[in-house]
């Protein structure tokens, strides 16, 4: 069944990136016989894109955020002023092929399913596929595996799939559900929020599909890479993950390896001159406060994170 989606991309002053991008996301929306919408999140603090859009794209909603706030909270601005129940999150460098939606709106009709990924293709090669993902334990510490990066997931390429997390910048979920649970500021200015929202939803019995059908192209970093140094965003995206773990292991074994294992990397870190993993480890300390409450802030969960590690994920090949 056909249902209507808002589409809605926050924004530097991405200009170059969205006159490539926004034509073919127009042409799939004019498309099809459900209504569609296009909202621009200005997160520049300057209101720099309204112009320029208008008078290309007029078509196309602008919301200008008053100063700049990161990914997290340019999507909400965007999914409240939304008119339609199905959302779609999509970075400004991500170009979309001709009949992408249709397949993710039709996940959508089982109830429990929280959120479908499409196919994301990363810089458009066909065996560089991002949206297959899992999280996996190694020794004590949560890693993020993403088997169609490898090489080594043909089988899973096109087989609809369940997946730990559906990547922030190409997925499709329901407004209601992202306004009443959100992406947690935890993990602000960026990376992991998006593996945060679509885990807890998992833990309250909820799914997330990967669906292959559906198939876009992603200039990975077309937009964070530009503007913030590579060790800024390398410190973030650790510093992300040692904190997921502080939220999200519940399990007194788990706890107990978890412990353990920042124990033995930050002593080898130390004994290796490895700055950059100390730094990486005492920006999580600075947040440990933050992390323990957004911990206890959480709902029980109907599953535990070791359940969740075997069954949110692709199945083996």
């Amino acid at each position: 069944m056909t249902r209507a989606v808002s589409v809605i991309i926050p924004s530097l002053d991405d200009l170059d990136l969205l006159e490539r991008d926004l034509p073919p996301l127009l042409a799939e929306l004019a498309g099809r016989s459900a209504p569609g919408e296009v909202l621009v999140v200005d997160d520049t603090g300057r209101d720099v894109l309204a112009g320029a859009l208008r008078a290309r794209f007029p078509t196309v909603q602008v919301v200008a955020r008053a100063e700049n706030g990161g990914f997290a909270k340019a999507l909400r601005d965007g999914v409240v002023a939304a008119h339609h129940e199905l959302c779609f999150s999509m970075n400004a460098d991500v170009f979309v092929r001709k009949g992408f939606l249709d397949p993710l709106v039709a996940c959508m009709s089982e109830d429990d399913v929280s959120a479908v990924v499409p196919r994301i293709l990363l810089g458009g090669k066909e065996d560089k596929i991002e949206s297959l993902t899992a999280l996996v334990e190694n020794a004590g510490l949560i890693e993020l595996f993403q088997p169609g990066l490898t090489g080594k997931a043909e089988g899973q390429a096109l087989r609809l799939s369940p997946v730990a997390f559906a990547v922030g910048g190409a997925f499709l979920f329901r407004r209601a559900e992202f306004l009443l649970h959100g992406l947690d500021p935890l993990y602000e200015p960026f990376y992991w929020e998006d593996i945060d929202w679509c885990w807890s939803a998992w833990r309250r019995g909820r799914r997330t599909l990967y669906q292959p059908a559906a198939v876009v192209e992603h200039l990975h970093r077309g937009t964070i890479g530009r503007r913030v140094k590579n060790d800024f965003v390398r410190a973030m995206a650790e510093r992300n993950r040692i904190l997921f773990a502080w939220k999200h292991i519940d399990t007194p074994e788990l706890q107990a390896r978890h412990v353990a294992a920042l124990y033995r990397w930050a002593v080898d870190a130390y004994l290796e001159d490895r700055r950059e993993d100390l730094v990486w480890i005492a920006f999580a300390l600075d947040e440990l406060g933050a992390a323990l409450r957004a911990r206890a802030a959480q709902p029980p969960g109907v599953r535990s994170i070791e359940e969740l590690l075997r069954i949110a994920r692709p199945p083996e090949e």
